[in-house]
């Protein structure tokens, strides 16, 4: 069993993060089962966010105009990029199947992060990554099939998709502005990039509008913001791939949160596959991956 003071800052940044990442599943989760639209949620949810990242952003607008043009342009791309493939996608996956579900079969980008993180950060493919991944993946298939024959829901697509894009925007993009910039300057660009290119595809889209259920839209804003803050803080210190194998524990949160608030169930085959994806994240701190 690991004690605390053996947990890297990385670790710790990451654990955090994976918390409050849950919290902002279930909550979508729960406000797609009132009817609330997808695109009008992601908007409002990265609109209210804008305010403490405008914060930041004036704390570091010195740094933001001694950037290169490439890293200025590198963040426009990271924030309309992650603001459709990664948020809205979110949102489509999480109001086409359960936070359960969603949470194990985004585990996907553990695949996708390790392979980018081989091909544009230059990080060894090792056998214990290549062994863990299969790990996780396993249990991933145990919780999203319950053991039985694969086949893919429309939710399940919008979730490999995010997958994907995260896995090279969030994950690879992202870690490569951490040495170029203050993690909290690269946030706060991202963030409100992503926030006005939502807004106007909501706009645009006679979607936006108030939400009915202000408060849980609140509640979603205010974790998204502190998950944004966490990871970016825990890509300084640890390598892409570590940070995604650690976010793996994200289902584990996400089922239990939503066995208590959504009333959602479980299978045994499914604990299975869950204590699996469990141990791999814990050998990911072990073997220091």
């Amino acid at each position: 069993m690991f004690g605390f003071k053996h947990f890297r800052k990385g670790l710790l940044f990451a654990l955090v993060a994976v918390f409050f990442g849950s919290i902002v599943t279930v909550t979508l989760r729960y406000l797609f089962t009132t009817g609330e639209n997808p695109l009008n949620i992601s908007a409002w949810i990265l609109l209210l966010a804008a305010v403490p990242w405008l914060f930041l952003f004036h704390k570091h607008n010195k740094a933001f105009t001694k950037l290169s043009l490439k890293n200025i342009l590198l963040l426009l791309f990271i924030g309309i990029a992650g603001s459709v493939g990664v948020n809205y996608m979110q949102s489509l996956a999480l109001a086409n199947t359960s936070a359960i579900n969603f949470a194990f079969l985004y585990r996907t980008i553990i695949v996708f992060t390790i392979i980018f993180a081989w091909l544009f950060l230059n990080e060894k493919l090792t056998w214990r990554k290549c062994l863990l991944v299969v790990i996780i993946l396993v249990g991933s298939y145990l919780i999203t099939t319950d053991g039985s024959t694969f086949s893919l829901s429309a939710g399940d697509i919008y979730t490999l998709i995010m997958a994907a894009a995260a896995a090279f925007i969030s994950n690879i993009l992202i870690k490569h502005t951490m040495s170029k910039m203050h993690p909290d300057l690269s946030g706060s660009v991202t963030s409100l990039v992503a926030c006005l290119s939502l807004v106007i595809l909501a706009y645009t889209s006679n979607v936006f509008s108030i939400p009915q259920h202000f408060v849980f839209v609140c509640l979603a804003s205010v974790c998204y913001f502190a998950l944004i803050m966490l990871r970016n803080r825990a890509y300084v210190l640890s390598t892409a791939s570590f940070v995604t194998m650690i976010f793996g524990l994200t289902p584990l949160f996400v089922t239990i949160l939503s066995v208590i608030f959504l009333h959602e169930t479980i299978e045994f085959i499914e604990i299975i596959g869950g204590i699996l994806i469990l141990t791999s994240a814990f050998f990911a701190e072990k073997y220091r991956v």
